[in-house]
């Protein structure tokens, strides 16, 4: 199995960080990789709301599982994407974890 190990600079705009690992992920996947593995906060990092990025994740709302899951299926790409903002245990308590 062929796969890929992406570096990217993520910025706290997690519009632009998709973008930019989109054009990654399709460059590994032209190469003939059939996984690729992100970087650590590829999505969103130095944000202040990542709190509120994390609730919208944990309930299915958030931009970067449903982001995740559309680049997989259209570049037929098992994808390890580093570390997600995930309330722990499901609480919206506020507080935030990273989760892989």
């Amino acid at each position: 199995m062929s796969f890929a190990v992406i570096q990217m600079v993520s910025q706290s705009d997690v519009e632009a960080n998709l973008a930019e690992a989109r054009g990654l992920l399709e460059q590994a996947a032209e190469g003939g990789a059939r996984l690729a593995v992100l970087p650590e906060n590829f999505a969103a990092i130095g944000r202040r709301d990542v709190a509120d990025i994390g609730r919208a994740e944990a309930d299915g709302q958030g931009p970067i599982l449903p982001w995740l899951k559309l680049a997989a299926r259209d570049l037929k790409l098992w994808i390890v994407a580093g570390t997600l903002p995930l309330p722990p245990d499901g609480q919206p308590d506020g507080k935030v974890m990273a989760c892989s």
